[in-house]
């Protein structure tokens, strides 16, 4: 290709700490009365002075030892200097040459037919600590109203190298460090309350001309590289991908047409979906950083505290090995912690039952079938009745230990899939948890192998369909199928399917 993207990514995810960065106001991200939330520090008066939170910075080193960082041996606070009216000080404060962690790196995998995958690893740069800014509304009558909340409120930031060569991969990698983040419990990451607010910077070179070396995009011989763009705005996962692409497209015209551009930053219409210049982007020398004298710095070390749990992706590929999920019914399944977690608990339901019931020596062929099993059934058939109804995974009142009883009664074909599918609903629908087998009696969803009862519905299905009988004699085998949709129709599906086939072939000759 003539040319290539570069796309690296910036994201502040707020955390949902106790109380604020560097004061004692509570730190409620869902306040909706303005200015409640607020203090002396908060709106910067005279005189005041801040104190860090120590639970914040736990939760930095945390976050940043989760994507594989060097954490800081020491490291400090600066004043980063703005002027907007959201920013009662005049500067922020953030972290500037001495972050809490840097050179990390996230993988990231995409799954594709017959459980192949395309990988990526993207290196992150930096995390740092920061405080968030006030919230501006504008209103209709062009006035700009100012609800301090939110100022305060810890940010972490993660940087990323610009190694994302697509749009699609600078989503997928929005969705792992989602997932990541509620995982570790630090934040719950909603896009689109702006919990978690992401920009992409941008540029398109000609192929070949330039190299990335250790994070920075160097030109080669006498190429001078374009400007890059940051793109805000973003406050969704297709936002981005879409904000992405059109911005890779909008340069690349340029370039075709002999245009160029200078740094600036952009917004992204979510009505028109295009791009649109918000202002000249600023350089690192006009914040004038510099050592925030009113913090000293700092040991993140020492004030670790918390545990790395099994991350997503670990996970991911535990399902994958242990319980012989396919690939795609893994990631689906370990997204949610909480999802996670009821996953393992059915299993754990299910392998007992199996160790108990089957020939051990048979047992890893047993687990494959059966783990084929559970994960359709959570994510299609169980995520499709909790679609339609409108509920959410807090809303499930039955427990794994029925959901994997439900999945026994399948897999020994006690009941067939249409009345497993009802016998779930019910579950699902109840305000209480009830086994299956008690639903499955109740209703008579039970399947039936009684030879007797089944050649009864099936000499009733002969005698109404004579003329399919007459064909299916004369040698058009297909009829049988209709044959046997007729007699479990009649048995309301309950009818084993392999003992009517059986049944019509011994009464039809």
């Amino acid at each position: 290709m003539k040319y290539t993207a570069i796309i690296g990514m910036e994201v502040h995810v707020q955390l949902k700490t106790k109380s604020k960065m560097f004061c004692d106001c509570k730190n409620d991200l869902n306040e909706n009365e303005a200015n409640k939330n607020i203090c002396e520090i908060c709106l910067a008066e005279p005189g005041t002075l801040p104190t860090v939170n120590k639970q914040a910075i736990d939760w930095g080193v945390l976050i940043a030892k989760a994507l594989n960082c060097q954490i800081a041996e020491k490291s400090k606070f600066d004043r980063k200097h703005y002027f907007y009216p959201d920013l009662a000080k005049g500067y922020q404060i953030s972290q500037a040459d001495e972050p809490i962690g840097e050179h990390g790196f996230i993988e990231l995998d995409f799954p594709l037919e017959n459980e192949i995958r395309n990988t990526a690893k993207i290196n992150i740069t930096r995390v740092h600590l920061e405080e968030d800014t006030a919230k501006l509304t504008h209103d209709s009558n062009k006035n700009t109203l100012i609800d301090f909340n939110r100022a305060g409120t810890p940010l972490i930031e993660i940087v990323s190298d610009p190694d994302f060569k697509t749009a699609l991969e600078a989503k997928t990698y929005l969705q792992e460090l989602r997932s990541l983040l509620r995982y570790l419990g630090v934040s719950d990451a909603e896009m689109e309350k702006g919990q978690m607010r992401c920009e992409a910077n941008i540029s398109v070179q000609e192929t070949g001309k330039f190299e990335i070396e250790n994070g920075k995009v160097v030109a080669l011989g006498n190429y001078k590289l374009n400007n890059k763009v940051e793109l805000k705005n973003l406050n969704s996962f297709k936002a981005v991908e879409k904000g992405i692409n059109y911005e890779i497209k909008r340069q690349t015209d340029l370039l075709e047409k002999g245009e160029f551009w200078i740094q600036q930053t952009r917004g992204w219409d979510e009505k028109k979906e295009e791009t649109f210049l918000q202002r000249v982007k600023e350089s690192a020398a006009d914040y004038r950083y510099f050592p925030e004298p009113d913090l000293p710095p700092f040991e993140p070390k020492k004030f670790f505290i918390s545990t790395v749990p099994e991350l997503p992706i670990q996970k991911r590929k535990r399902f994958v090995s242990e319980y012989d999920f396919s690939y795609a019914d893994a990631k689906i399944l370990s997204d949610e912690k909480k999802l996670a977690d009821f996953t393992e608990n059915i299993m754990t339901e299910i392998f007992a039952w199996l160790e108990k019931t089957n020939d051990l020596e048979n047992f890893s062929v047993q687990k494959q079938k059966v783990a084929r099993l559970v994960g359709p059934w959570i994510t299609n058939k169980l995520f499709g009745l909790m679609a339609e109804k409108n509920l959410k995974l807090k809303d499930i009142k039955f427990s794994a230990e029925n959901f994997a009883e439900l999945i026994s009664l399948i897999y020994t074909e006690k009941i067939n899939q249409t009345n497993a599918l009802k016998v779930l609903e019910e579950m699902l629908t109840k305000k209480t948890d009830i086994d299956p087998s008690h639903i499955m009696e109740e209703k008579g969803y039970g399947q039936i192998k009684d030879e007797n009862k089944i050649g009864n519905a099936v000499e009733e299905v002969i005698k109404s369909y004579p003329k399919q009988v007459e064909e299916y004699k004369n040698g058009k085998e297909a009829i049988l199928k209709f044959l046997i949709g007729m007699v479990m129709k009649a048995s309301e599906g309950t009818a084993d399917p392999f003992v009517v086939e059986k049944i019509l072939k011994e009464k039809l000759g």
